[in-house]
């Protein structure tokens, strides 16, 4: 299989240096496993957060320095935060599979080559690394559970069906999300602002995808990068609100999931 996987990246201000290093060491893995022509690397930046003066040099620095390793930038006009991970790279590689990830860890060596195996032997599914969240139904309520040892009960490459999987290392095949609902900008920002993992779940349930753990390499190393500034402490009291204010806005989301509760 020769189909180009992009690798996609986005940071911002606080995890610029830690992003340097998250990226020198995916692109080492692809040189090791003979991947150069297979995978190819972005990152994405805010062009509000590049082009704000404080911040101006250093953003210069960190492009010059990923333009010197190969990566492609796409600069992303206005702010969509943590959705910048997926949306600008989907937007113009619409026909490639794209591998997210994380820009605070190190992932363990193999992470990128089992990712490509595990693409190449299951071209359909959504292939992740970590999930610790558990998304139920009850009363025409959707509820999410976080479980931080759930991961570790899963088997390495198993099918599931009710673990919402985090957008740090995750490869979604091409055409996954296909509703025009989805690229939205106004309606995602406006539903979940700081939550891209709830929003792509959401719409990918509703396509009918499946998802599929991650054969090895699951678990990465902290670059100890500042978790202050991580939008989880913004989101984790939120979770359960964002799949509810998404099924107003999409309702066959909650018929989806009403539905694989009853089966």
């Amino acid at each position: 299989m020769n189909e180009k996987i992009i690798l996609s990246m986005t940071t911002w201000p606080p995890r610029f240096s830690s992003a340097v290093v998250a990226m020198q060491v995916l692109l080492q893995q692809r040189q090791e496993a003979g991947l150069e022509q297979r995978v190819h690397p972005v990152l994405v930046l805010s062009e509000e957060e590049i082009c704000a003066s404080e911040h101006r040099r250093e953003s210069f620095h960190l492009m010059r320095k990923m333009e010197d390793m190969g990566v492609e930038l796409i600069i992303d006009k206005g702010n969509i935060r943590s959705h910048k991970k997926l949306m600008p790279t989907l937007e113009r590689y619409l026909n490639n599979p794209i591998l997210c990830v994380d820009d605070d860890n190190r992932q363990a060596q193999g992470w990128l080559r089992t990712f490509v195996r595990d693409h190449d032997a299951h071209s359909t599914d959504i292939i992740y690394a970590q999930g610790c969240s558990r998304i139920s139904v009850k009363d025409g309520i959707i509820t999410e559970n976080r479980d931080s040892f759930c991961i570790f009960l899963l088997k390495q490459g198993q099918i599931t069906t009710n673990i919402k999987p985090g957008s740090g290392a995750i490869l979604y095949p091409a055409h996954t999300f296909t509703d025009p609902r989805f690229f939205d900008r106004d309606l995602y920002m406006s539903v979940c602002p700081s939550d891209d993992e709830t929003w792509q779940w959401a719409f990918a349930k509703i396509a009918g995808k499946t998802y599929r753990l991650l054969s090895a390499c699951n678990i990465p190393a902290s670059l100890g990068a500042r978790q202050d500034c991580s939008l989880w402490n913004i989101n984790r009291d939120l979770y359960t609100k964002t799949h509810n204010l998404i099924a107003a806005a999409i309702p066959e989301y909650l018929e989806v999931l009403t539905k694989e509760a009853d089966h």
